[in-house]
């Protein structure tokens, strides 16, 4: 008996196997690199085509919204006055603030030096219409005496009648046409002269207190830009979130963009947040004092919304949803929230989804970083 097997014997006999095919892979192995094969595929097209969430976080405060006003600029001009404070209460009407309407004035300057060239050109044109008009006149005599001596026929005397008509009719739609001009340009100037005197002068729409004010003095405003905030209504229903994030997430945050508000008396993990919207964004970082007089002259909000003592803080004012078949009124992005009402001075957390972006454009940075490529 042999004391080994055949195939050994037959492997040694032909070491290299030549009529046997490769195998690269046992038959067991396929089905694991086709299952890396199909994983690796699916993380590379959802690095390309998925989106990660990129939410930044602030807090703030919920306030009465109906009794808050902002009071903006109707004009171009500089701050040439404040008439009152912060923390003022005044009727309405009351003057706040005076603006050197400098546009305006340069309008009016411009419109009046039009007029006086429109008053002079009318004046001029109206001495050479009258000597024309004396001189086809007295011409337009001679004629007729030629014409009654039959010096010139009826055919000239005909054209020269229609010829002064034509002329005294020229003549009178041209003076009409400047007088129009003059009396246009006349109340472009009252208009403007009333604009100056309505909008110089900014005054308070309704009756409140002044709470913050935006502008400082000299500072160039256009129309549209916030200058006092007043309160209003102490007794109004609405509520708000203001919002404070630090200096460096302003240029990130957009009107329109939404906002889970998460009030601290709850937890998020079981309530999750309320659906809110974005509806102003205060450029400009808020002091302190601003930030406290706002939060109803409480320093201990205040500690509560700037915990970490992150710098300089961006104010954004949001909605919060309705939905009246909760507890609290308030959207809670389907779940029925906590049963609680909520008032004004309770501290919140808010979540701002800013951007969405590729996973894989996390990992290209990394990549030039380490290959040194840009």
């Amino acid at each position: 008996m042999s004391l080994f097997r055949k195939n050994a014997l037959d492997a040694l006999s032909s070491p290299e196997q030549l009529d046997q095919p490769l195998e690269l892979l046992r038959p067991s192995y396929w089905l694991l690199l086709i299952s890396l094969l199909g994983f690796s595929l699916s993380i590379l097209l959802w690095s390309i085509f998925g989106r990660l969430p990129v939410r930044i976080e602030g807090r703030g405060v919920l306030v009465r919204t109906e009794n808050l006003q902002w009071v903006q600029s109707e004009i171009n001009g500089r701050l040439k006055e404040f008439k009152v404070n912060v923390g003022d209460c005044i009727k309405q009407g009351t003057p706040l603030a005076v603006i050197d309407p400098v546009q305006l004035e340069l309008e009016q300057q411009k419109a009046n030096n039009q007029l006086e060239i429109l008053i002079a050109n009318d004046a001029s044109l109206d001495l050479i219409a009258i000597q024309r008009e004396d001189e086809l006149r007295k011409s337009t005599a001679r004629w007729k005496l030629a014409f009654q001596k039959n010096a010139v026929s009826q055919v000239e005397w005909d054209q020269r009648v229609q010829r002064l008509s034509e002329l005294l009719y020229n003549l009178e739609t041209s003076n009409n046409q400047r007088e129009q001009l003059i009396i246009q340009k006349q109340s472009e100037i009252v208009a403007l002269e009333q604009q100056i005197a309505r909008t110089a002068t900014v005054k308070a729409p309704q009756a409140g207190c002044v709470t913050d004010r935006h502008v400082q003095l000299g500072q160039v405003v256009q129309p549209g830009v916030t200058l006092f905030e007043l309160e209003r209504d102490k007794d109004a229903n609405t509520l708000q979130s203001l919002a404070f994030f630090p200096a460096k997430d302003g240029k990130r945050l957009r009107i329109g963009q939404p906002v889970r508000v998460t009030p601290t008396t709850t937890k998020a993990q079981r309530h999750g947040g309320i659906e809110a919207e974005i509806l102003k964004v205060r450029r400009l970082p808020v002091s302190k004092e601003a930030v406290i007089n706002r939060l109803y002259n409480k320093e201990s909000l205040f500690k509560a919304i700037n915990t970490e003592d992150e710098g300089p803080l961006i104010e954004v004012a949001t909605s919060l949803a309705k939905d009246p078949t909760t507890p609290s009124g308030y959207d809670w992005g389907g779940s029925k929230g906590p049963d609680l009402q909520l008032t004004a001075g309770t501290p919140t957390t808010l979540r701002v989804l800013v951007e969405q972006r590729r996973p894989i454009s996390y990992v290209i940075p990394l990549l030039r970083n380490l290959s040194g490529i840009y």
